[in-house]
């Protein structure tokens, strides 16, 4: 009763408020009679002003159940409602909202129903509502749809996201992969499970202390549906003899495609609730030869700045690549040296693959091919048009557990820009990144990433992003002789993300297992850190620990803007993790007229958590700096905070700890060596070609940076330990 007066109040105010609004924006050149219903809305802060927390509006309860509320329209015939996952309709273009074939429901409801609950949904998934008032007249008179968005106006559109499942066993792991089967693995014991208190008040334990586990599911991704499993795999009885064995072997599957696994207990009788960790794979497949993306401009393409860049769209290549079962995972692609390519919509890394510059051009002296993250043109904002690749992809029905499994992702010799992205300095800031994910895409498992001789400029925001509150891991990362320039914020004092940024979500998560940067120059670009876990604590696993190396680089005057920005920053670290420091060479130059800040920071790492070893290791060594400021020019005076040496929130705080600081306390000193060199007498023409408080201060070229690097060859430079023990990154001694 009171639902229902509140409602019809809501009603009265909602039909004389949009009424006036109604008419003035309805025409009939859209088709429709200006005569036809007002157009009703679900009840979401946008419209109520009341909050996301207001007890009428349309939000998740449950975890996983969506309860829609509407506002009423006096003596309609009723109310039209389509459901849809986000990713098949965000373009909110009508041809995908009628789309039978996007749609999750498309239900009709009588005049006196205000509300609906949606129970029972997938976990951690984006669904998209579009609502529209029935006329008694007909459909000429129906109202405009509400809800279709055009990604631009939130009011427009409505998204609810549900939220994380609670913990789940890893019943399941699969192994053995081939071109047409894998075994499916299972650990049933409650025992080892890994967080026995929070999984038994969910999943179901027999006497002998095992999950209860009746069926196997093995059915193909939504990537490639019609991929081929025998009919027994895809609601299998699990027989006493598969328990004791411990394994199932899964046959007769389609190489190089994708199945997604499930293990469920058929006693609950909600399916999202009953199965236990879903799981992808990824059949093996036979591998052919490279590639060759001949380049081709279309000289009709219709991306703005395409025809004018002379660029070779890779969208579709990708995008079929990714549901091809023709083409092995680890495919290579090879592009044509000295031209140029381009991606305009976000690119989804979730199968292994290698890009790369033809070996034959190089050797012709071509040079590398160029990839542009979009950027050719400019938004109405005046920020650079851009887009960036996306670890994983977002999930379709039924696969919001199932983590993507890629092999590894590989690039090599390409030179990747994003031409008109902006900073601060120059307008609205560009958020683009080199690789980011969904906020609500697939958990994610790399067995690799690796760039190696690739250069990057204008990825404004960041490098490395993961978020969402699924689990990513990758086996290693590994960033190789790369040039980073023109990179990072003029403004907001050069904040942004990180090189590389974890997000400290998820405790299983670890993309910090085994990530190296060696080679690389890094110059002059105002970014936060080099690794970052967003400062966050968590309850990790004795198995989860961090391995990074940062070893023979060269930071020019890196993230100079603001202080606190350092290399490492973790104010809490699993234990058991290393890091390493080699062979870096850290500069600070300016012209004698520019008066620009030089901050320099190294570590914050403050203390442990997790369930792991109390220990860590620091392997640091032979690090050197040279700066244009005398007061500096002596042992760890490059440092402005959280030198390696500190004995408070950096290396120097776990001498005594095992292994601690393997090389002694000396090494983690950052050198000028015997005689300190200023950047001009190391350096042909260091010097940022820009003061401070220009719009383009932290600007560069590419001529004037591969020069402007090169070390002198004079006897104080050739017999400086910097010269002779081989620090920095190797290019510029050569």
């Amino acid at each position: 009763m009171k639902n229902k007066i509140l409602y019809t109040l809501l009603t009265l105010l909602f039909v004389s408020f949009y009424s006036c609004k109604d008419d003035e924006i309805v025409t009939n050149g859209d088709g429709t009679d200006p005569n036809r219903e007002f157009m009703t809305m679900f009840r979401k802060d946008d419209n109520t002003g009341k909050g996301e927390n207001e007890p009428y509006a349309s939000q998740v309860v449950d975890l996983n159940d969506i309860q829609l509320r509407w506002y009423g329209v006096k003596d309609c015939a009723g109310y039209e409602i389509k459901m849809a996952l986000q990713p098949n309709v965000s373009s909110g273009l009508a041809e995908d909202w009628n789309n039978p074939k996007n749609l999750l429901m498309d239900t009709i409801v009588g005049p006196d129903v205000l509300d609906m609950l949606i129970k029972d949904l997938d976990y951690s998934t984006s669904y998209r509502f579009a609502i529209r008032t029935l006329s008694t007249k007909g459909e000429a008179y129906h109202s405009k749809w509400y809800g279709y968005g055009d990604q631009r106006h939130w009011a427009d559109y409505m998204q609810i996201d549900t939220e994380t499942r609670y913990p789940t066993p890893d019943l399941v792991v699969i192994g053995d992969i081939t071109k047409n089967s894998f075994r499916l693995n299972m650990d049933r014991v409650y025992a080892t499970s890994g967080d026995p208190g929070t999984y038994k008040d969910y999943f179901e334990v027999d006497a002998d202390g095992n999950f209860v586990v009746h069926t196997i599911s093995v059915i193909p991704s939504p990537t490639n549906p019609d991929a081929q499993v025998p009919d027994k795999w895809r609601e299998y009885t699990i027989t006493e003899e598969d328990f004791a064995n411990g394994y199932i072997d899964i046959d007769g599957l389609d190489m190089n495609s994708v199945y997604v696994v499930n293990a469920e207990n058929k006693n609950i009788p909600i399916h999202v609730d009953a199965i236990y960790n879903t799981c992808t794979v990824r059949t093996d497949g036979e591998p052919g030869e490279p590639i060759f993306l001949e380049h081709k401009v279309d000289p009709n393409d219709t991306i703005p700045g395409a025809v004018e860049y002379q660029a070779m769209c890779l969208d579709k290549i990708l995008t079929d690549y990714t549901s091809d079962a023709t083409l092995t995972e680890g495919t290579i692609f090879e592009l044509e040296g000295g031209k140029a390519y381009y991606f305009a919509n976000n690119p989804s890394l979730c199968k292994g693959m290698t890009m790369r510059t033809r070996q034959s051009d190089l050797d012709a002296g071509k040079g590398n091919a160029k990839i542009y993250m979009n950027g050719m043109s400019k938004n109405p904002d005046g920020s650079g048009v851009s887009c960036n690749f996306m670890f994983g992809r977002q999930p379709q029905s039924g696969e919001s557990d199932a983590p993507i499994n890629v092999k590894s992702v590989i690039f090599e010799d390409i030179d990747f820009d994003s031409p008109l992205a902006t900073n601060y300095g120059d307008g609205k800031a560009t958020g683009n990144y080199f690789a980011n994910m969904y906020s609500n895409g697939m958990a994610v498992t790399f067995n690799s990433f690796e760039v190696r001789r690739c250069s990057f400029q204008r990825m404004i925001r960041g490098f490395i992003r993961v978020q969402g509150s699924k689990r990513k891991v990758f086996e290693k990362i590994l960033v190789e002789d790369c040039l980073f320039y023109n990179c990072g914020y003029y403004d907001n004092g050069g904040n942004g993300y990180a090189w590389i940024a974890g997000d400290g979500k998820d405790p299983k998560s670890n993309i910090f297992r085994d990530i190296v940067f060696r080679n690389n120059t890094f110059y002059d670009s105002p970014r936060v850190n080099i690794f970052t876990d967003n400062n966050k604590t968590l309850a990790w696993p004795a198995s989860v620990r961090y391995k990074m190396t940062l070893e023979n680089n060269t930071f020019v005057n890196y993230s100079t803007r603001s202080s606190g920005r350092n290399l490492f920053s973790f104010k809490y670290i699993p234990g058991g993790s290393e890091i390493i420091v080699k062979k870096n060479l850290f500069i600070q130059t300016r012209a004698a007229d520019d008066n620009r800040n030089l901050y320099f920071g190294g570590m914050d790492i403050r203390e442990f958590a997790g369930t792991g070893p109390r220990e860590i290791t620091f392997d640091i060594a032979d690090n050197y700096a040279v700066t244009c400021e005398e007061s500096k020019q002596k042992n760890d005076g490059i440092f402005t905070s959280g030198a390696f040496s500190a004995k408070k929130n950096s290396a120097g705080a776990f001498i005594t700890y095992s292994p601690g600081v393997i090389n002694g306390a000396d090494q983690l000193v950052v050198k000028v060596g015997s005689t300190p060199l200023s950047p001009t007498d190391l350096m042909v023409d260091p010097n940022p070609p820009h003061k401070n408080g220009d719009k383009d201060m932290h600007e560069t070229t590419t001529e004037k940076l591969m020069n402007g690097l090169k070390f002198n060859k004079t006897d104080k430079v050739l017999n400086h330990e910097i010269y002779k023990l081989g620090i920095g990154d190797p290019r510029w001694r050569q």
